[in-house]
């Protein structure tokens, strides 16, 4: 498109210019008194080859013109879209990010936590990698028979939904927004607000179900989980847990929301 435009223009001012200079050559003519006969065709020649040459070189000055804005212009949009990078997410239950969009996959991980029976460590889920860096010398060293650190542990589904079962290992992805740069998760949602693009929903979690469980941060898991393949399906370790979430009236308006009924979620880029 860019590229018509160009064209178009460039024949426009190569008119423009072929009629300035030939409206300059009549009126000096008439100025000094000469009249352009059409017998007189060396004259006429003479002219003409002038204005070729004119237009020629215009051309040629034309065509550096356009190369060096379009060489501005693609640097432009470079810089414009490196600037939009910088949106990411976590896509839990999933061994890669959508294609949609532009979204790419930053790397590919396994969701981990602390123990749900544990009062310590972090709350909050990590998508661990694969590959995990070797831990540097001269790191605090920790012993098995002290409790001054924390743990983590993988995480299992405490549910059974399409392709996975309880106890199955759950999977994640770090994804990058191409050309997005922010980010939201809306419990309770299937689809995004007006101007929104949904990255994917699926089921809201948590890690925790009974009293003596302790809790974790609320978690999208996509509607169509995978789980992981690196060992036993539905081998029993605990560790962290993804159960789903309820809702439960009282404070909670009912309606809308609906007494006991499983919530959904939706992850949405703009």
């Amino acid at each position: 498109m860019k590229g018509h435009t160009f064209k178009a223009i460039n024949v426009i001012i190569i008119i423009s210019l072929f009629l300035f200079v030939r409206s300059q050559n009549v009126a000096k003519s008439q100025k000094e008194g000469k009249r352009l006969l059409i017998s007189d065709s060396d004259l006429l020649h003479s002219q003409m080859e002038s204005l070729r040459r004119e237009v020629q070189t215009l051309t040629s000055q034309l065509t550096n013109l356009q190369s060096s804005y379009q060489t501005k212009i693609s640097t432009l949009e470079n810089q414009m879209q490196r600037g939009q990078h910088g949106g990411t997410y976590i896509i839990w239950g999933r061994k890669t990010c959508p294609t949609m969009n532009g979204t790419t996959t930053i790397y590919t991980g396994i969701a981990g936590g602390r123990h749900y029976s544990h009062h310590g460590s972090g709350s909050n889920i990590l998508c661990l990698p694969h590959n995990p860096d070797p831990t540097p010398s001269g790191y605090p060293q920790a012993f098995q028979t002290s409790d001054a650190f924390g743990t983590l542990y993988g995480s299992e589904y405490q549910f059974s939904y399409r392709n996975i079962a309880i106890d199955d290992d759950v999977p994640c992805a770090s994804c990058l927004l191409t050309h997005a740069s922010s980010v939201i998760m809306i419990p309770a949602k299937t689809t995004c607000p007006s101007g929104w693009t949904v990255q994917y929903n699926g089921v809201l979690t948590s890690g925790t179900n009974w009293d003596n469980h302790y809790g974790t941060e609320y978690l999208c898991v996509d509607g169509n989980p995978e789980y992981m393949t690196e060992g036993a399906r539905m081998k029993n370790y605990d560790g962290n847990l993804f159960y789903p979430v309820r809702a439960v009236c009282g404070s909670l308006p009912c309606p809308p929301y609906t007494n006991h009924q499983l919530v959904s979620c939706v992850v949405c880029s703009i």
